[in-house]
């Protein structure tokens, strides 16, 4: 009969005397969360030791707990061999498990915070060799797979995700990274990442480190000046990088990010927010992607998980509307009545199908 995890956990944290045991321990959870495919492991301290939780399709399960005595060993250890400061339990800190020391098949980029009952630790999977990343396989309707494959051809402009973490916006944009290199035409592509979550071949990759001043902005403004033709930038969180990106859209440049907002058409206005010139964002401005995830219906629950999303296209009568200062209802308004189905309409005709449930789209969309 095959052990559980916590019958490994309690037999290799059996006798704690030395660090052996609870390396043998972290290697347990590790295998045991790869094998059932989580996306991470969260490890929350509380006064009775750190409960251990495995998200699953986007939703988090506890799992079981490590018991207050061991705790803070157990941390100790997977500090280790994220490369973290094992002295350090006051700050917060970010570090990797490369795949060699995480069974082969993953990479693992580990994320620290301090709390009043210990540090609480977020231990995130990548997929590692295999990773395949696919436009046509993702699961958008072709008309959306299209028009994104039309963006991402053209020599400028700029192209826009939006969605909450776990969306899979960075799935899409690699996606998009490989349509690109897919093109034939040999093309300069420099990613701004944070982290770099997959290494693809044929790109440069770098990432943002704030301690040395390395912020979005600071590496887009350096790299414009190395003629790049496609810039990735991993999240525009302010006026400048906003700035920035969007002129860049203007200059030959083609320019692939996300950006948090509620819907497509949000995403416009929070840029008017930010400072964008409505003279700038209509003239760069390719489309805007907002995604979401929902479990897929299964025979005994969920399995999986289907995207849906809504594209908006800035056509001359979207541009238009922002030119007039349109507020976000009616730029949604006119994105409708030139072919863009809701998020909600999407997530309603998944239900239609059978392939998910209105329970679930009441989790995802609210």
């Amino acid at each position: 009969m095959t052990a559980t995890l916590e019958d490994r956990l309690r037999e290799a944290l059996a006798r704690p005397e030395d660090d052996g045991p609870f390396g043998r321990a972290v290697e347990a959870l590790l295998e045991d969360a790869a094998g059932v495919g989580v996306s991470d492991i969260h490890l929350n301290p509380g006064p009775d030791g750190l409960d251990v939780l495995y998200r699953l399709d986007g939703v988090l399960h506890p799992k079981t707990r490590i018991d207050a005595a061991r705790a803070e060993r157990f941390m100790g250890k997977v500090k280790v061999l994220a490369g973290l400061l094992t002295y350090r339990k006051d700050i917060p800190q970010d570090g990797q498990i490369p795949a060699a020391q995480a069974g082969g098949r993953t990479d693992i980029r580990v994320s620290l915070f301090p709390t009043i009952y210990g540090e609480k630790a977020v231990l995130r999977f990548f997929l590692h060799g295999a990773a395949k990343f696919d436009l046509a396989s993702l699961g958008f309707p072709a008309v959306i797979a299209d028009r994104l494959r039309a963006a991402v051809t053209r020599p400028d402009g700029v192209v826009l995700l939006t969605g909450p973490s776990g969306s899979g916006k960075t799935t899409t944009i690699y996606a998009l990274l490989q349509e690109i290199l897919k093109g034939g035409a040999m093309r300069h592509v420099v990613t701004i990442e944070d982290p770099v979550e997959h290494a693809i071949p044929g790109i440069t990759q770098t990432q943002v480190n704030l301690a040395t001043g390395l912020t979005f902005a600071a590496s887009l403004r350096s790299l414009l000046r190395q003629d790049p033709q496609v810039i990735m930038v991993g999240e525009i969180r302010d006026r400048e990088t906003a700035r920035v990106a969007m002129e860049a859209g203007l200059t030959g440049h083609l320019v692939i990010s996300t950006i948090h907002a509620g819907t497509a058409a949000g995403v416009v206005v929070r840029l008017l927010e930010m400072g964008v010139e409505p003279h700038v964002l209509t003239s760069s401005l390719s489309c805007v992607l907002a995604q979401r995830l929902a479990r897929r219906r299964a025979a005994d629950g969920y399995l999986g998980r289907q995207v849906f999303a809504e594209l908006l296209e800035a056509d001359d009568a979207i541009r238009q509307a922002i030119a007039e200062g349109a507020p976000r209802a009616k730029i949604e308004e006119v994105a409708v009545s030139r072919g863009m189905v809701p998020l909600r309409a999407a997530g309603d005709r998944l239900m239609t199908e059978g392939l998910t449930t209105a329970e679930e789209l009441r989790r995802v969309l609210g």
